[in-house]
């Protein structure tokens, strides 16, 4: 509303006057109105002075909006829809119901493993919501970042490293910018290059420049109480033996089997089973175990930040929400750190 420059509440204001006299007699002239901020004033030889009472009321800003935005040019757009509480949803689309069928345009931007949240939360609205779906950036799409960026600079990067750029930054454009910076930093190319010259990138350089981008997503805290796991009493949990040398509960054998290749950003139920398989060397922690340790990871991630939670577990799939998260998860070393921390190795 103060966008659109609408009021937010109206005040009413009633005056009354005061006439006191040469005698000095005072007399109140009741139900006249006076214009707001009226100051004292002489009137024939007297002195007049203004009582106020004020009463302010609220604005109808339903009706407001469809009075200001029906059959306008603008769209009443509501980011991060996800975010709200599943109470508050279910209110918001019994108006954006009433609101769009009486001409006023409404866009509602979601995550997409959550873009159904207004149909579920108002079943009426179905038929009626048109989606437009955005995905992540595909790898040849992220390519391009590099080719653009590397050529503009006169440096050529060999087209095997810059695909593991495009595989490791999941999507993220933005990560995408920050690998092909750190890899110009690790090789000391902070200035156009007179020719174009061969870049030559080996397998230690290229580890280098994915740690040295994860110093900027630092998910270490995030990534210790995933490891740790939900605590519990009187048990203690089964370790298995792992393909990284190591011994872990489940907690630890989730976050391998998810940083396993190639890496992903959704996984169904299975998947993650497949993948637990993969790092354990014996047998693998049994499926209720699996999901009762991603139901309580879910629950530790919107303990860490409840609105932008980097994972979530839902309906036998587990989606990681930020790129950045899975990022950090395969190319720091913290995975390993934690198991070195705990056990005393060095």
């Amino acid at each position: 509303m103060r966008w659109i420059g609408g009021p937010e509440e109206i005040e009413k204001i009633r005056e009354q006057v005061l006439k006191a006299g040469a005698a000095g007699k005072a007399s109140a002239e009741a139900g006249v109105i006076l214009a707001k901020g009226k100051a004292e004033g002489e009137i024939n030889g007297g002195v007049e002075f203004t009582a106020a009472t004020s009463e302010k009321y609220g604005i109808e800003f339903f009706e407001a909006v469809v009075n200001e935005l029906s059959e306008s040019e603008f769209v009443v757009f509501l980011d991060d829809f996800h975010y709200i509480s599943e109470d508050a949803q279910i209110d918001i689309a019994k108006s954006i119901k009433a609101i769009s069928e009486r001409g006023v345009r409404v866009c509602i931007a979601s995550v997409p493993h959550k873009s159904d949240d207004m149909v579920r939360a108002n079943d009426e609205l179905t038929g009626r919501i048109v989606s437009i779906l955005f995905d992540y950036w595909t790898v040849p799409e992220l390519k391009g970042i590099a080719t653009s960026g590397f050529k503009a600079l006169g440096v050529k990067i060999a087209p095997e490293i810059i695909e593991a750029l495009a595989t490791e930054a999941l999507g993220s454009p933005q990560l995408m910018q920050s690998l092909c910076l750190n890899l110009c930093l690790e090789k000391n190319r902070r200035n156009e290059q007179v020719l174009e010259t061969k870049t030559e990138v080996s397998d230690a350089e290229l580890r280098a420049a994915l740690e040295r981008t994860t110093h900027q997503t630092d998910y270490s805290r995030t990534v210790e109480k995933l490891h740790t796991g939900a605590k519990e009493r009187g048990t203690q949990r089964k370790e298995f033996e792992l393909i990284d040398e190591t011994k872990g509960d489940v907690y630890r054998a989730i976050l391998l089997a998810l940083i396993q290749n190639p890496p992903r950003l959704s996984f169904d139920y299975d998947e993650v089973m497949d993948r637990i398989r993969e790092v354990c060397k014996e047998a693998p922690p049994v499926g209720s175990s699996v999901q009762l340790a991603l139901k309580q990871m879910d629950g530790i991630a919107k303990d860490i930040k409840k609105d932008t939670p980097v994972l979530e577990w839902d309906d036998d799939k587990l989606e990681v929400t930020n790129p950045y998260f899975m990022f950090y998860l395969r190319s720091s070393q913290k995975v390993d750190q934690i198991y070195k921390g705990k056990s005393g190795m060095v």
